[in-house]
């Protein structure tokens, strides 16, 4: 029987980590599909394995003796749960998919680095989360003998701020989730916003480099030129939801903040929105870009970080930090060449990012260092 990689998703918490949730999710499905004959055993939360059963049963599953926990307590179950489990199973590396590194095995290790964001922007975050990820991920790079980051710009920003080679750090970038052929059956709620008027859709965790306040702005002047016009905001809650929440509230009744929606909703609204629309300031990927792209939605983005590489030709890009080109862009539909254009090289864009490939680079990364 082949040894087994062990994927450490301890910090997988359903519906509160953002992108890193659908990353970790959506690699685990491509290994099954498309690298059956490599083993891996996934440890992970008791919360996290009932949220994915799917996947996560399709690997070996190890479910930690708690349904769920906060980080403190998840950093103590690594370095005491993890560490006796992994000793107890072999394994030929251990890859820790949250960006740090815990002191729980001798052998070979791989990490994947989502961004660099709480080194370069640390005031996106609490005082003591800034403090342990200032220590965590340079910990980690130094520690990992492998180095995994989902776009060539999150790669590069790695090998440049702390001198690593080019051979240990490797890009697996993430697909776009497969389109089904039934119709979503959204729910009431999602029905009547796409029954009131247009809907323009961003789908991002609520934290202040999500840029949602310049979006808002943007769209309370464009909103008095078009007076049907909606805006959907959906994705996990983060610090600054409240404050989000009050300042929609402030400029207009047709901004709406969902929250974390369930997958029928999302893909009622891919379907049904007039454009996505992110205009986020740090990105270490872009996901809903390519979602966007996959099911023919045009895409009006940012042009910072690693946007313009994962939006490739199949997105409108505008400068995150001037408002006026936002406003323009929403105050009419797009014209009818730009969004056919859109479309059709969103289409060809997408599928440069396969579920294959994301399993190809990821087997391959891991077969370098053992």
């Amino acid at each position: 029987m082949t040894t087994p990689i062990a994927c450490n998703l301890l910090w997988l918490r359903p519906g509160v980590v953002g992108g890193t949730e659908s990353y970790a999710v959506r690699l685990l499905t491509s290994l099954a599909e498309h690298a059956p004959s490599t083993a891996i055993d996934v440890y992970a939360m008791g919360r996290a394995a009932e949220a994915h059963a799917a996947v996560l049963s399709s690997h070996g599953l190890h479910a930690a003796p708690r349904e769920d926990a906060a980080a403190p307590l998840r950093v103590g179950l690594e370095r005491t749960w993890l560490a006796r489990t992994l000793r107890d199973n072999p394994h030929r590396l251990v890859h820790h998919l949250g960006g740090t590194v815990p002191s729980v095995d001798g052998g070979p290790t791989a990490v994947t680095i989502h961004d660099l964001q709480p080194l370069h922007d640390p005031s996106n975050f609490s005082a003591l989360k800034r403090r342990w990820l200032a220590r965590s991920i340079p910990a980690a790079i130094e520690a990992a003998d492998l180095i995994c980051a989902p776009s060539d710009w999150v790669a590069d920003t790695i090998r440049e701020r702390f001198d690593v080679g080019d051979a240990r750090v490797q890009t697996v970038s993430a697909h776009a989730r497969p389109t089904g052929t039934a119709e979503p059956r959204p729910t009431a709620p999602v029905e009547r916003l796409l029954a009131a008027g247009p809907v323009l859709l961003y789908p991002a965790m609520t934290m202040a480099h999500k840029n949602h306040r310049m979006l808002f702005r943007a769209f309370s002047v464009a909103a008095e030129r078009r007076a049907d016009l909606q805006l959907v905001c959906v994705g996990a809650v983060g610090r600054d939801h409240d404050e989000l929440v009050a300042a929609a509230a402030a400029l207009s009744d047709r901004i709406h903040l969902l929250g974390h929606v369930s997958g029928e909703d999302l893909s009622a609204l891919m379907a049904g929105a007039e454009a996505l629309v992110f205009p986020s300031r740090y990105e270490g990927f872009g996901l809903p870009v390519l979602e966007a792209q996959q099911v023919g939605l045009p895409v009006v983005a940012s042009n910072a970080t690693a946007l313009p590489e994962v939006a490739g030709r199949g997105a409108l890009l505008l400068d995150p930090e001037d408002v006026d080109p936002w406003i323009d862009v929403m105050s009419a539909p797009l014209p009818a060449d730009t969004r056919i254009e859109l479309i059709r090289a969103g289409a060809a864009n997408a599928e440069r990012y396969t579920s294959e490939s994301m399993a190809t680079a990821q087997v391959a990364a891991w077969n370098a260092i053992t």
